[in-house]
């Protein structure tokens, strides 16, 4: 997934997550898919020494 798929995907996700969070949707597995999408970022994460 090139970085570019990965930004349009998390705006979408993050659309979606907003809207089921409201309606207390799936609470749970709407977090852990949020861990997932993070854990699959095109960035590196920063490091507290950084």
């Amino acid at each position: 997934m090139t970085a570019l798929e990965w930004h349009v995907l998390f705006r979408a996700f993050a659309e979606f997550a907003a809207l089921a969070r409201q309606y207390h949707f799936y609470e749970d597995e709407i977090a852990r898919m949020g861990v997932s999408l993070l854990e699959m970022s095109p960035y590196p994460d920063k490091k507290e020494d950084d």
